[in-house]
């Protein structure tokens, strides 16, 4: 019986679950980086066939750089070997080859992100020590030390390449730093880690996205809009596609990064003492609580998965405004593009659009990508206006306040419905006809929200004219993971106890 590569993609997660418990309560250092290569490398020959060769060639290409080019320069140089190299992987039709297969597209926006972060880290270490060759004040110094200890990494040749194909994240991220990777090889206290506890809720959540998804795709698809006969139909259907295709989308991804996140969970990959304040992407931000909690008995620690913690989809609904969404949605990622990319550029008044346009191009080359996430920069003014010249002159807790707030939530959730055409149908000639179909209703709506915006803002006294209209896209901004996500956590935990 012939399976598509949907079904196939989606056992292989499910598979990866109760993996994961093998290697959780393993202390063997090697068999965990050698057993969990050999998995996550059949993983990409199943999903890739032949394709998997542009892995291997992006992977070898950076060992070779990592072992050739200093260590002062080896990040620059990864990154626009590894950038380069996906710019092949999309268009190696113009050379007379045939486009990669769908789902080696997942693995090889993974692997970019991936490699490219091991460069940087490897750098960072290199900066790091010589900062403490020449310092001499004993505070910074034993700040650097411990900076030193648990987040400079030596990465092998060998290494390099298990990290890449280790099957954790492969298909489908969360992106994760080489360091995560380290220190879950060395980690020797996974039994007392338990990883059940924090899949409960996130097992109940990704069965309801999944049936909803599978509900949802008997009703519409992703290629209804490709046809003409779908522009036959009404206005009101046509406005009506875009939030039940939008929904069909974000279920999909919420489904499967919940099962990522259960994959991780259940191997204990990205568990840090909860003392010490981990973030997506990033791991342990307080390395001074980090390094008392391991002084501990391990029985006594208390543990969360922040670090590959990569959606955040309750407040991704309920988020009031658009720049408040991107900060919750796939937030490892959001990470790396402000490591690697926003904080390294030195030209402030670049490093935003700089970021989007590599955000944008790691996405894909499609035009309508661009499209989509270009029309996020007005709405985000016209959020950020509307806020300054009529939220603020509206008084806290009156039902004027909570009428602006849904209003406010009905314009967010509406427009990510209309930009996420541009993703869904990826060529401007379609985005373009569908938009156009509507009436380009989100630009105009947009457009006039930003005019009243100014307008109550000249309205303003003089002297509070100059109120501050925020312009940050929440791109340069650590996704927040926060105190109320860690007060969940200990609540979770102690409620955890009470039951044993």
């Amino acid at each position: 019986m012939y399976l598509s590569d949907e079904v196939i993609y989606v056992c292989l997660l499910l598979i990866s679950i109760p993996i994961g418990f093998a290697f959780k309560d393993s202390r063997q250092t090697n068999v965990k980086a050698y057993s969990s290569t050999l998995i996550g490398f059949l993983f990409a020959l199943i999903v890739c066939r032949w394709d998997i060769l542009h892995s291997l060639i992006t992977t070898a290409g950076t060992c070779l750089i990592l072992a050739s080019v200093t260590a002062r320069y080896v990040h620059i140089a990864t990154f626009i070997w590894c950038f380069s190299y996906l710019l092949f992987f999309r268009t190696t039709n113009f050379f007379s080859i045939r486009l990669p297969v769908s789902h080696s597209n997942a693995i090889q926006l993974m692997l970019t992100l991936k490699l490219v972060s091991v460069a940087f880290e490897w750098h960072d270490s290199y900066t790091r020590l010589k900062t403490i060759r020449k310092q001499t004040n004993a505070e910074e110094s034993e700040k650097l030390h411990l900076q030193d200890m648990y987040l400079s990494v030596k990465p092998t040749t060998l290494r390099v390449f298990q990290y890449a194909y280790c099957y954790i994240g492969l298909l489908t991220g969360p992106y994760y730093r080489y360091r995560t990777y380290h220190d879950w090889l060395e980690m020797k206290h996974g039994v007392h880690i338990n990883g059940l506890v924090f899949m409960r809720k996130r097992v109940i959540f990704g069965s309801i996205y999944i049936l909803t998804y599978l509900l949802l795709s008997t009703m519409v698809s992703f290629n209804d809009a490709l046809d003409d006969k779908f522009y036959d139909n009404p206005l009101w259907y046509r406005l009506l596609y875009m939030p039940l295709i939008f929904t069909l989308f974000r279920f999909r991804f919420y489904s499967a990064w919940l099962l990522a996140e259960c994959m991780c969970m259940a191997a204990g990959f990205g568990a840090y003492p909860l003392v010490s304040k981990p973030k997506p992407g990033q791991g342990p931000t307080d390395l001074v609580a980090l390094k008392q909690a391991y002084e501990q008995a391990p029985n006594t620690i208390g543990y969360d998965f922040e670090t590959i913690h990569n959606i955040d989809e309750w407040k991704c609904e309920t988020a009031l405004t658009v720049k408040e969404v991107l900060r919750y949605w796939n937030m490892s990622v959001q990470y790396w593009m402000a490591t690697c990319v926003y904080k390294r550029i030195k030209w402030r008044q670049i490093a935003h659009p700089a970021t989007m346009f590599i955000s944008a191009y790691w996405h894909g080359i499609h035009l309508g990508y661009y499209m989509g996430m270009v029309t996020t920069t007005p709405c985000i003014l016209a959020e950020n206006v509307m806020e300054a010249g009529v939220r603020r002159r509206i008084p806290a807790n009156s039902i004027l306040h909570r009428v602006y707030d849904f209003c406010s939530w009905l314009f967010r959730t509406r427009m990510f419905d209309y930009m996420s055409i541009g993703f869904i149908l990826k060529y401007f000639h379609y985005t373009w006809k569908y938009w156009k179909s509507v009436y380009f209703v989100g630009h105009i709506v947009t457009l006039v929200l930003y005019g009243v915006g100014l307008v109550a803002i000249q309205m303003r006294p003089k002297g509070k004219r100059k109120e501050v209209v925020n312009k940050d896209l929440g791109m340069g901004a650590q996704p927040k993971a926060s105190s109320e996500q860690h007060q969940r956590l200990e609540q979770e935990q102690r409620e955890h106890k009470k039951e044993l």
